[in-house]
């Protein structure tokens, strides 16, 4: 019986001196969370002492009012204790009346809120900061304002919509879709400007449209795949249209098509394959004695 207490007592020991013990300083009275599940609320000192059952990459939010969000990660290689240091940004409130919503809310790039209507605030570091306000479709404006901890700040914003634009790329812009595993597709990559209404057309030189895709773009970059398929060998024009309720603008690209480039990457490929799979399966045999 006495040896069985004592290997449960040593049992412990080794379990408690494995642990990892990540001592969290920060505000007084902050929330606390470990990889998005609340770990506690840090006491009187703004201490905090989490156990946690396993090393790698942890990620630690501290929360509290009036404060921005501190968001960070720890990396824990081996048992023992980790003292973390969660400072906090002091802040005001800020309310935002726009003539467009959703609007983003960033201070010098660093995101602090989504504003969906104008009953929302966001927490903003107190003191004279910049701050850029950003909405699909909308050129940022960007503010100096002056933030008081504790203090909600309104704001009038009234954001210009972005001018439709499109850019074209066809890449490659010579392919072979023959099966070969190789340039067998193109990709039209088209950027806009803002979100709209998108129409590629492959067309020949007598405007007969042989391919097209239609759908809702971003904006931002767009990238759509053509494979050929149906199309005879020869140059072709690709067209893009962008189009909003106000605006339409086109831009087009030329593309080729030739067959006749056949590689034997497919052939290079599946015999590589092959080889491997059968040396896989002769050290199994070989392993298993077989």
């Amino acid at each position: 019986m006495k040896k069985l207490i004592v290997l449960i007592f040593l049992f412990l020991v080794v379990l408690v001196s494995a642990s990892y013990v990540v001592i969290i300083r920060t505000e007084p009275f902050a929330n606390v969370y470990v990889n998005g599940i609340f770990a506690g609320i840090s006491d009187i000192n703004g201490v905090l002492q989490i156990t946690l059952a396993s090393s790698g990459e942890h990620r630690i939010t501290v929360s509290k009012n009036w404060y921005l969000v501190f968001d960070s990660v720890v990396y824990l290689s081996q048992p023992g204790q980790v003292i973390f240091y969660a400072p906090l940004t002091r802040a005001g409130n800020l309310r935002v009346y726009s003539n467009v919503y959703p609007v983003e809310v960033y201070s010098e790039n660093r995101f602090l809120g989504k504003l969906n209507s104008v009953k929302d605030t966001v927490y903003v570091p107190e003191g004279s900061v910049y701050i850029t306000f950003k909405a699909s479709g909308y050129i940022p404006e960007t503010r100096l304002l002056n933030i008081s901890y504790l203090k909600e700040t309104s704001v009038n914003i009234n954001l210009i919509e972005e001018v439709l634009s499109i850019n074209l790329k066809v890449e490659p812009k010579e392919f072979s879709p023959n099966g070969d595993w190789y340039n067998d597709y193109t990709t039209f990559y088209v950027y806009l400007s803002k979100a709209a209404q998108l129409t590629i057309s492959v067309v020949d030189n007598n405007q007969n449209v042989l391919w097209q895709w239609t759908g809702k773009a971003k904006a931002g970059s767009n990238q759509i795949s053509w494979d050929g398929k149906g199309v005879a060998d020869g140059e072709y024009t690709v067209k893009a249209v962008a189009q909003t309720e106000k605006e339409t603008f086109v831009a087009t690209e030329s593309v080729k098509i030739d067959r006749s480039h056949y590689t034997n990457t497919k052939e290079i490929i599946l015999t590589t394959t092959f080889i491997a799979l059968g040396a896989l399966l002769f050290m199994f045999l070989i392993s298993s004695g077989l």
